[in-house]
């Protein structure tokens, strides 16, 4: 289910404000004129800082808006970040001003072997960090100031994650847009991800169905597995054909379809 955003897709700030050559006086600024080159995840993870720790039923203390500075002792978590690859076609520099995450749907990944405990919590310092439950879509707009050389081609990375991480694994189906200084939005990507790191099924299957495992429990592991493969595939059909698809969202699909036919 991977993809990546089709190779120089002019479908970027330069189509929502075409002008006529004999018109030059209005025609787009570089920055509209940004072309979007590759958006996928990353293929290394890159630490991210936790910024506190949150008791069972407490109330992060450090406020998601806007992405605050850790502190460089603070612990941190392997994450895959999302590359934006853009192309400035101009003579000009080209300066991008905004980047806006809307996450249209997010869901918990059932653990079929056991009942979720509530443990401490970590909120990590993602530069977009969204509600752990929000009542519906949510979305922020990110101030950026990210030149792009005339002709040059250059890739920004965007980290996204639930305010808090706990015991529980999120999933999230997310649209990603470019913002030009008038305030005019690009759509660079839909996508599905999660907040593993890692691209080996095991550790999916571990969180799927801890251990100790119980005897006589696989037939209700199945069942719970087949579930949960089929809401998460509907999450990824959600967000189409052309989803770019978080590397650990594929391990967690595929560690659901291998219990499930056990």
């Amino acid at each position: 289910m991977t993809a990546v955003v089709g190779l120089v897709a002019t479908i970027v700030f330069s189509v929502l404000q075409l002008t006529t050559a004999d018109s030059p006086e209005a025609a787009a600024p570089p920055d509209e004129r940004l072309e979007l080159v590759e958006a996928e995840f990353a293929a290394k993870a890159a630490a991210i800082r936790v910024l506190e720790e949150v008791p069972p039923d407490a109330e992060p203390s450090v406020s998601p808006y806007p992405e605050p500075s850790a502190a460089a002792d603070a612990a941190s978590r392997p994450t895959l970040h999302l590359l934006i690859t853009l192309r400035n076609p101009t003579e000009e520099t080209a300066v991008l001003t905004g980047v806006k995450l809307v996450v249209h749907e997010q869901l918990q990944a059932p653990v079929c072997g056991r009942t979720s405990g509530g443990g401490i919590s970590d909120s990590l310092n993602y530069s977009f960090r969204f509600p752990a439950d929000p009542p519906g879509s949510w979305s922020q707009v990110n101030p950026q100031n990210f030149a792009v050389a005339p002709r040059g081609v250059d890739a920004l990375s965007v980290s996204m994650g639930p305010e808090l991480t706990g015991d529980v694994l999120p999933v999230w189906r997310f649209s990603v847009y470019g913002v030009s200084k008038g305030g005019r939005e690009a759509l660079w990507a839909d996508g599905v991800a999660t907040e593993f790191a890692t691209t080996d099924e095991s550790p999916y299957t571990d969180y799927i169905w801890p251990q100790p495992r119980e005897r006589g429990e696989e037939e209700r592991i199945r069942t719970c597995a087949a579930d949960a493969e089929q809401r998460l595939r509907r999450l990824a059909e959600a967000a189409g054909p052309d989803a770019v698809t978080h590397p650990g969202f594929t391990a967690l699909l595929g560690a659901y379809r291998t219990l499930a036919v056990r």
